[in-house]
């Protein structure tokens, strides 16, 4: 089988008086059309143009007004922070004196009973029966103990 061969169908080979009368058709429709396609390609571009140029208008202003913003915003926060900076300084200062005062005023009014605890413990210590606590808290041991010691060592 080959693969070349001539179409079994007759082929209608067109010549200028065929095509002609097509033509003659069509001609004004394409010239129409050409008409339309180029006021159409104007009509794009103008719009394109004009849509390039108003985006690029509303970028600007949209930058501008971002930037605008942004320092205001940035103003707002440093004031806030200067603002709270000082709050704070007055809010530890009152904190520090309420603080300092409410010690104060603790301690006298403590110390009644503090004196009278210094009073129970000393009787604890330094009464009947408590010789132990006497051994153990007396001061003398300062003396004493480093004395022992060095007699210790000098001798082994």
């Amino acid at each position: 089988m080959t693969i070349l061969t001539p179409s079994p169908n007759p082929t209608k080979i067109l010549n200028r008086s065929s095509t002609h009368n097509i033509l003659t058709i069509l001609s004004p429709a394409f010239s129409n059309s050409i008409y339309l396609a180029t006021i159409l390609q104007k009509l794009l571009s103008t719009t394109t143009i004009f849509l390039v140029f108003r985006a690029y208008l509303l970028s600007l202003i949209l930058l501008q007004q971002s930037y605008y913003i942004s320092s205001i915003l940035l103003l707002q926060s440093y004031y806030l922070s200067q603002f709270t900076y000082w709050v704070s300084g007055i809010a530890a200062k009152g904190g520090y004196w309420g603080v300092k005062t409410g010690a104060g005023i603790s301690w006298k009014a403590l110390e009644p009973v503090r004196n009278k605890l210094f009073k129970e413990f000393m009787i604890f210590v330094l009464g009947a029966g408590n010789g132990v606590f006497l051994a153990v808290f007396w001061p003398g041991w300062l003396v004493v103990g480093p004395t022992v010691f060095g007699v210790w060592c000098l001798c082994v």
